[in-house]
């Protein structure tokens, strides 16, 4: 099969194109053709070198991915070869040869998740990094108030995306913010209220624009830095900050009267706390429901051949997409 594998870290360049050995899957594992790669801002943090473990010589990147089952072993009962499927492995984060920007994978019948008819491929690979996430955080970990207004910050990418949409399905007021005025009426097109800022300063004087002072009750936010102590700021008594990534920086203040007002501050880390399959599945048990009737959905922004990795990584990291970035093959 072919492998997209990295010797070294560094730019789009590091990635190789290499053969390697058919695998067959042991008793409990199904062997998956992968049709589709999701792509995620993390496996451009693996890429540079910045992630929390050091990667092993050739390693395959990607966590999801989506295709038609080829083989299973024999003790698999809930999924037959032919099946079109999804598949979210947390394993490819530690493990050398398990990433999804390959032909094919190898997983636990446990990491093997079921995708509707109507999907493509491209489809079913957007999902499962952004809506396992967006809804095990704003649903399980850390529940969206019954009422109020939040925010989304950088709310562009898939698992912003799938935030606005689970929060306006609560009825909630929802503001997602951007630094791109073009985003702004795709954000507005999904029936929620956007800001184009910059800096912290102006993003939160627009906020207070819109919902008034002292009037967030809910942020989910990608950022982290030095945001946060502004958004905090602008927040609700007894008001939740969710922080999920760090594209800001992961350093963070509160201000001096964080405790009287009593505000909560979650951090949510999906490769923790799904690391589970039994939980993930439960997650994806919840959330398919939301897919099959178009509740939920996550734009396919672009498309990359799955030889053009490199390119498709250039522009993950020119945040210019809306959705997501995925390889087909």
């Amino acid at each position: 099969m072919k492998a997209i594998v990295m010797t070294t870290t560094g730019g789009p360049e590091v990635f190789q194109i290499v053969e390697t050995p058919a695998r067959r899957p042991e008793t409990a594992q199904v062997l998956i053709d992968l049709k589709a790669t999701g792509l995620n801002w993390s496996e451009v943090v693996q890429r540079k070198g910045n992630w929390a473990t050091p990667l092993a010589d050739e390693f395959v990147l990607g966590a999801e991915g989506a295709g038609i089952v080829e083989e299973v072993g024999n003790s698999v009962s809930t999924i037959r070869p032919g099946d079109r499927v999804a598949v979210f492995d947390i394993n490819a984060y530690s493990e050398t040869e398990q990433g999804t920007y390959a032909s094919q994978i190898l997983v636990d019948e446990n990491r093997v998740l079921k995708i509707p008819s109507h999907l493509d491929f491209a489809q079913a690979a957007s999902l499962p990094m952004a809506l396992l996430t967006a809804y095990d955080a704003l649903v399980r970990h850390s529940p969206l108030p019954e009422s109020g207004n939040v925010v989304v910050t950088a709310c562009t990418g898939a698992v912003g995306i799938a935030a606005l949409q689970l929060a306006r399905m609560k009825g909630l007021r929802v503001l997602g913010t951007t630094r791109d005025k073009n985003k702004a009426k795709l954000i507005r097109g999904m029936g929620c209220e956007a800001v184009v800022a910059e800096e912290p300063g102006d993003l939160c004087r627009q906020i207070a624009n819109c919902f008034g002072d002292n009037n967030v009750h809910y942020v989910f936010d990608s950022v982290q830095g030095a945001l946060v102590e502004s958004l905090l700021g602008t927040m609700a008594d007894n008001g939740t900050y969710v922080i999920y990534g760090g594209f800001g920086g992961n350093g963070f203040s509160v201000p001096a009267d964080f405790r009287s007002r009593q505000l909560k501050v979650h951090s949510y880390l999906v490769l923790k706390n799904l690391v589970d399959p039994e939980e993930m599945q439960a997650v994806w048990s919840e959330v398919y429901p939301l897919i099959e009737e178009k509740l939920i959905e996550i734009p396919v922004a672009q498309t990359f051949p799955f030889l053009d990795v490199g390119k498709a990584h250039e522009a993950m990291e020119q945040h210019q997409h809306f959705g997501k970035l995925v390889l087909t093959q």
